[in-house]
């Protein structure tokens, strides 16, 4: 096994180099420095012994213009990150069906790249995203159905719609927190049965928080547009879902109570339409 300087150096979120990814099979010859293999092992699964962990875990990314609806980990499939360098933030796209798995000595054969970094922020999200993939909130099947067969016109369906208004502001939002029936599981039946839906948009405060309160009112603006168009026909009450409240909030405002109370609510309905299956990965 390689020294225990060399096995220290790795650390969650570090980006292989670029050729020692191709010489590892991690990425395909052809690649270009646009892809990067990211390693998202915890530290302690990197620090175990060989017979205890004896591999490490690897996601493939690519890089992307600009964080979108899928930064702060708002989809368990996809996730835009912003790694850092000398010459400013790069925005990368991770996949949760790239991963592959790499023995742990050829990993500690080689050393991370030093000229693109995680910072301590970055590092947190790319956790909570890893946790989510067998974390999330589940809500009633009904209530789902409900969301994914809105009937609006035009070619965009109510869950692109919502998908589109956190693209527009995805640097800033970083969920939408959901207060379903105060917390009720219940499985209604009929358009009359009504589910009451309360909406979170929580924001960044920590980025640029005037123009995040700014992106996240527009944002609760739009989703209340969207939720009366489809759920609240003229001339009638609501159908099928009532939205009661949709408030833009901070994240330093938050308090614990609240975000324990309420539910995330992510972009599972997309990814698992945008989502091409994936080959089965072979050791």
């Amino acid at each position: 096994m390689a020294d225990t300087d060399r096995q220290f150096s790795w650390r969650q979120g570090d980006v292989i180099t670029h050729e020692a990814a191709k010489a590892l099979d991690l990425l395909a010859p052809e690649s270009d420095d646009q892809h990067f293999a990211v390693l998202i092992s915890h530290d302690c699964d990197l620090t175990a012994s060989v017979d205890k962990e004896p591999v490490a875990e690897v996601i493939v990314g690519r890089r992307i213009d600009r964080l979108g609806g899928d930064s702060y980990g708002k989809t368990a499939r996809r996730l835009h990150i912003e790694y850092q360098s000398e010459e400013g933030p790069i925005a990368i796209e991770l996949m949760a069906t790239t991963k592959r798995s790499i023995a742990k000595p050829e990993l500690f054969a080689t050393h991370p790249r030093t000229d693109i970094w995680l910072d301590g922020r970055g590092i947190g999200i790319l956790q909570r995203w890893l946790a989510s993939r067998y974390h999330r909130a589940a809500f009633p099947e009904a209530f789902e159905s409900r969301l994914r067969m809105a009937n609006l016109p035009g070619k965009r369906t109510f869950l692109k719609r919502i998908e589109g208004i956190l693209a527009d502001g995805g640097d800033h939002i970083r969920a939408l927190l959901f207060d379903l029936d105060e917390g009720k599981d219940v499985e209604r039946d009929g358009p009359d049965d009504v589910y009451q839906l309360g909406i979170v948009v929580l924001y960044d405060s920590l980025r640029d928080e005037p123009a995040a309160a700014e992106v996240a009112g527009k944002a609760a603006e739009a989703l209340e547009e969207l939720f009366e168009a489809a759920f609240h026909p003229k001339d009638s009450g609501c159908k099928n879902i009532c939205l009661m409240y949709c408030d833009p909030i901070s994240d330093s405002a938050i308090t614990v109570a609240q975000r324990e109370m309420l539910k995330q609510w992510r972009l599972e309905h997309m990814s698992l339409q945008e989502d091409p299956p994936q080959p089965m990965i072979t050791p």
